[in-house]
């Protein structure tokens, strides 16, 4: 896939970036309960795709960091001066410190990943976050019968489907304290 091929589909299919930003403020009361327990805490964002998330935490000054493999993602990312790296993601979490990091997030990120690798990035995650620390994993529902019957097969990258029980199963089969 040449490099500017999926930044382009993302920028048509994906949505504008203010209403990305909005949908992922859901999260934003989670990451103030971890910030109020570890202060000055990091958050690395995987697969950070276009940099909205990197973009909500650089505006409540958290500090942020993105991987991503996509060389046109991560062009965008550094236009707007947030702390990107191309790099593997489970490759990335692997070289962190045990309990080094407040919050891990991959946003439409498992759905690219074979189910060995999401095993491992959710086992990597346990042992890099710092206790109270947070994984959010969002992927495409399933069981909405357009995204699971259509709109899931857009995205030429998609492995699989990932059903809510099973991504809910996996932190708690790693020693969670919390899943949901």
């Amino acid at each position: 896939m040449s490099s500017d091929f999926y930044q382009a589909f993302e920028e048509k299919h994906r949505g504008p970036r203010e209403m990305i930003k909005a949908r992922l403020e859901v999260y934003l009361p989670f990451v103030e309960g971890v910030a109020g327990i570890h202060p000055g805490m990091r958050v690395l964002d995987l697969g950070c795709g276009r940099g909205e998330w990197l973009e909500l935490m650089k505006e409540r000054g958290i500090d942020a960091e993105g991987v991503d493999l996509d060389a046109g993602m991560l062009k965008a990312c550094k236009a707007l001066d947030f702390k990107v790296t191309k790099r593997d993601a489970l490759k990335h979490l692997q070289a962190q410190a045990d309990e080094s990091l407040g919050i891990i997030s991959g946003f439409h990120l498992v759905e690219h990943l074979p189910f060995e690798t999401l095993q491992r990035l959710v086992e990597e995650a346990r042992r890099v976050l710092l206790p109270g620390g947070l994984l959010i994993m969002e992927t495409p529902n399933p069981e909405n019968l357009v995204v699971g019957s259509a709109n899931f097969y857009m995205d030429p990258t998609h492995i699989r489907p990932i059903p809510a029980p099973l991504l809910a199963f996996l932190p708690e089969f790693y020693g969670f304290a919390r899943w949901k």
